[in-house]
């Protein structure tokens, strides 16, 4: 099928408004898409593909790119994306410094920008009812204290305080806990970690320019992977200094990356990568993905499909 195919999420944008940058952008053919409520754009995306289209721009935020996306991996024929980020976190746009925010111009490039083959994030998760899940992702995946920060932030906050609005979802996830989790990660022996919560990433920069793997590229074939588990007062100081102004001053100088290689702290925070991690929490979990909470699980394994998914930029 000819043409271009736009899913867009109602909550974001109207049909009105993505229909005038579209004529301003000068482009024609162009078939708008309502994500669908029930799966957030995924019963939409298996629809557009079988019509015949093969790139999607999703005009949307991270859920929206999610479900989308799991679409597009479990499709037979390749199908690339396109970003038109208006969400709330915007994960995978800004770790592959896509401009935020709707435009002509951000149409324009969504839809005929050049081709970038990133790897795609895939959970297989065996959830708390005993089935067994597949998950894909772009950004990042939390189980612990990360999911349930997910859980508790308010949807009405969300829309009007953006990415902020998680900052009252960790208050009302209060007081916080330690949880055990046995990792694995490739050969490497298994562990148990005593963490607050554990993360997995093919992106690592959030909004606020705040990273837990600031080594983390969507093009590497690894994962990287985060736990998080500050014990007092002092190793919380640590934590948020390293997670926000000493990556961006620190880090990127060669001595200054060796000096916080030297001085990381296990009981603030351990990074490690691999191409394959395995996490199984001593008690259900709760795992989110790219944001979207995906219920309780009891193990999951991580792994990629190296330079799986074809972005425009």
């Amino acid at each position: 099928m000819g043409g271009h195919a736009i899913i867009f999420n109602p909550s974001k944008t109207s049909k009105e408004k993505l229909e005038q940058f579209i004529t301003q952008a000068q482009l024609n053919h162009v078939s708008l898409f309502t994500s669908d409520s029930k799966t957030n754009g995924y019963q939409t995306a298996l629809k557009v593909i079988s019509e015949g289209h093969r790139h999607i721009a999703i005009a949307g935020g991270d859920g929206t790119i999610r479900a989308v996306i799991q679409a597009v991996a479990e499709a037979k024929h390749e199908v690339s994306i396109g970003l038109i980020a208006i969400g709330t976190g915007n994960v995978l746009a800004r770790n592959l410094r896509i401009p935020l925010g709707l435009s002509a111009k951000s149409i324009e490039r969504a839809l005929s920008g050049q081709p970038y083959r990133i790897d795609l994030g895939e959970a297989m998760a065996l959830m708390h009812d005993g089935h067994l899940r597949q998950f894909f992702f772009t950004g990042i995946a939390g189980l612990g204290m990360d999911a349930r920060i997910m859980q508790r932030t308010r949807k009405s906050l969300k829309r009007r305080v953006g990415w902020i609005a998680y900052i009252d979802g960790g208050f009302r996830s209060l007081p916080l806990k330690f949880e055990k989790f046995e990792v694995s990660v490739d050969e490497r022996p298994l562990r148990t970690l005593k963490s607050y919560s554990i993360l997995v990433g093919n992106a690592g920069w959030l909004p606020g320019n705040i990273s837990m793997m600031p080594d983390a590229k969507l093009d590497d074939g690894q994962l990287d992977f985060a736990a998080i588990g500050p014990r007092r007062i002092w190793n919380w100081i640590d934590f948020l200094a390293r997670v926000t102004w000493q990556n961006q001053i620190v880090r990127p100088i060669s001595l200054g990356r060796k000096f916080l290689d030297a001085t990381a702290n296990l009981k603030t925070m351990e990074n490690l990568n691999g191409a394959r991690i395995r996490i199984r929490p001593s008690s259900p979990s709760p795992m989110q993905l790219d944001g979207d909470v995906m219920g309780e699980v009891l193990e999951v394994n991580f792994c990629l499909k190296p330079k799986g998914l074809v972005v425009r930029l």
